[in-house]
């Protein structure tokens, strides 16, 4: 498990997230550069990311439900991001609606 390199990126947002995989989730923190959303989670025993994700690849990006063991509402405030190969990724995140505006453009 590698660490994800922002060094020669512009940080446009920052924020403590959970990706959520089914029932399993992990903390870390999410990025937002020009170019990529990424997450990389805090503990890295678990499979929970790295996730370097491109805009490019992006097809959409909604808000949905946080789960608690992949089943019970915990939060409102998730995003869900769907990707052209159709995988999708989903990130409990406290600030959503701005996260929404800034992956949507």
């Amino acid at each position: 498990m590698g660490t994800i390199n922002l060094a020669n990126e512009t940080v446009i947002k920052s924020t403590f997230a959970t990706a959520q995989n089914g029932a399993f989730s992990g903390d870390g923190q999410l990025y937002l550069t020009e170019t990529r959303l990424c997450f990389e989670a805090f503990n890295k025993i678990f499979e929970m990311g790295p996730y370097e994700i491109d805009l490019e690849d992006i097809v959409s990006v909604e808000k949905c439900w946080g789960t608690g063991g992949g089943v019970l509402p915990l939060t409102a405030d998730a995003i869900k991001v769907e990707l052209k190969n159709h995988q999708s990724y989903k990130f409990m995140v406290a600030d959503s609606a701005e996260w929404l505006e800034r992956l949507n453009r």
